[in-house]
């Protein structure tokens, strides 16, 4: 969304246009932001100085309706470059311009936004993509019990089987559904399968319906929960003679 001294050839590079569907471009920051809300694009190349509305602005209403989109910012100004940590932009490219280093950029922001496009139709139809070995595996959401980060290793525990993978708890939490919850650093529990949470002094104990293995829960995590599902600690009863 800035005008530039040359031109940009993105249809010189078949597996980067591959995934790019429609461009948009604007000279304005209002141009940019009636984009935005028809089209929802899902990566912006910014300027900072426009006519009338400052970028990172327009970075912020595009940040405000989809949290998802890629932010870059192509600009002469490096002052700018504080405040736009703001709306978290995955770069910032000085003028003038190291098309090298563009490309790169926007072939990884490209490519991030083609592989979450493919997480959410997974999520919508109930599969995890978890890679292991040379290979991906496609776990039905349901069959997960818990999963738990173990080192520099994560195991899903399901009902078959546990399965061990490099992924990261903050990368598969974005593909899970609403039956999943954050627990503590180091586990997501799926909230269908717990039995019972039981307060251990330091920490409290999950356990799970048919299956042995247990999972924590911070005490943070256990009063926002509280507030969530609005539990009702169940007090022991009185009986008269």
């Amino acid at each position: 969304m800035d005008k530039y001294n040359g031109t940009i050839q993105l249809n010189s590079d078949e597996k980067l246009t591959s995934f790019i569907e429609e461009i948009y471009t604007a000279r304005t920051g209002k141009e940019a932001e009636d984009i935005i809300r028809e089209e929802s694009p899902q990566i912006l190349l910014l300027d900072i100085e426009l006519p009338d509305i400052n970028g990172i602005n327009v970075a912020k209403t595009a940040v405000s309706l989809n949290p998802d989109v890629f932010v870059v910012f192509i600009t002469g100004y490096s002052s700018y470059a504080t405040e736009s940590f703001e709306v978290h932009p995955y770069d910032y490219i000085l003028k003038p311009i190291d098309f090298e280093r563009f490309h790169e950029t926007l072939n990884f922001v490209t490519i991030k936004c083609e592989n979450n496009i493919l997480n959410r139709k997974l999520k919508a139809i109930g599969k995890l993509p978890v890679k292991s070995g040379n290979g991906i595996l496609f776990l039905n959401l349901k069959d997960i019990i818990f999963i738990e980060r173990l080192g520099e290793k994560t195991k899903i525990h399901t009902k078959k089987k546990a399965y061990e993978c490099t992924d990261h708890l903050k990368n598969l939490e974005a593909s899970l559904n609403g039956n999943f919850y954050r627990v503590h650093k180091s586990y997501i529990v799926n909230m269908e399968m717990v039995e019972k949470i039981e307060n251990l002094r330091d920490t409290y104990e999950i356990s799970f319906y048919d299956y042995n293995e247990k999972a924590y829960m911070s005490k943070g995590r256990y009063q926002f929960l509280k507030e969530k599902f609005q539990i009702r600690l169940l007090q022991p009863q009185q009986f008269g003679n």
